[in-house]
């Protein structure tokens, strides 16, 4: 049995304990650039994959990595894999929690941006941005270039009288007082797919919480290839839900 990866100790002069949790469905072909990254750069203490159900190698890729593993027997959503970490990070007392998707286009070296905010309490809440100055979103699809400002951003300041650049971002972190604060229903079973991320976001500007954005990147794949598991139309009501039903009040 391949022996897990002992993270370097950080410089615990801050006293905030951090896990990183790396959802993976079927990402044989980035993951093996992305798991070297993450060997090479790790700021979080405790750093964990949820393999949702993969059947792609990748499931072979994830156990032989060293790294700490939980694997689901079938695909429940992404935000179902989001939940079961954040479960882990109350498990082990972690004060921050961060993602960072498994399908390589964030960089595990761009996270301390996204955590440091918290660790200098100036934020409860740290979102990436890939439009603010200092990001980059190389090969960005067209679609998204204009759907995220113009749709999504909009109906967050409409909805919630916010400004801000990249609401759709993956890349995040927040501490675990949110996890714990009893109006922030996160584990209930219509956030399974995609409005578990913006849900917690959603709770997070509608209760008051410090909301950050920083510059991070966002790196999609310049050979055409496809580059998101969004359906059409489905995924995409997926991404606003969240945000609609706690912006009127109904969640």
């Amino acid at each position: 049995m391949t022996p897990l990866i002992l993270l370097p100790e950080n410089k615990r002069s801050d006293p905030l304990k951090s896990l990183c949790v790396m959802p993976v469905y079927n990402q044989a072909r980035e993951l093996p650039e992305l798991l070297d990254k993450c060997r090479k750069c790790m700021p979080a203490d405790e750093f964990i994959i949820v393999d949702n159900g993969s059947s792609d190698g990748s499931e072979r890729l994830i156990e032989e990595s060293g790294f700490e593993f939980i694997r689901l027997s079938r695909n429940h959503g992404v935000g179902y894999a989001l939940m079961i970490g954040a479960e882990k990070a109350l498990e082990r007392g972690c004060d921050i929690v961060v993602y960072i998707a498994g399908n390589g286009k964030m960089l595990p070296e761009e996270m301390d941006r996204v955590m440091d905010p918290i660790k200098r309490d100036d934020a409860d809440h740290v979102v990436g941005s890939r439009f603010l100055p200092g990001g980059q979103s190389p090969n960005l699809p067209a679609f998204r270039k204009k759907a995220i400002p113009l749709v999504v951003n909009n109906v967050v300041r409409i909805l919630f009288g916010t400004k801000v650049t990249d609401a759709t971002n993956g890349y995040r972190a927040y501490r675990t007082t949110l996890l714990k604060d009893k109006r922030v229903q996160w584990q209930a079973k219509w956030l399974y797919h995609y409005q578990f991320e913006y849900y917690i976001y959603a709770k997070a500007l509608k209760l008051g919480y410090r909301s950050k954005e920083v510059a991070t990147s966002m790196m999609y794949p310049s050979d055409g290839r496809k580059y998101s598991k969004i359906k059409p139309i489905i995924g995409w009501w997926e991404l606003l839900e969240a945000w609609v039903l706690v912006g009127l009040g109904l969640k």
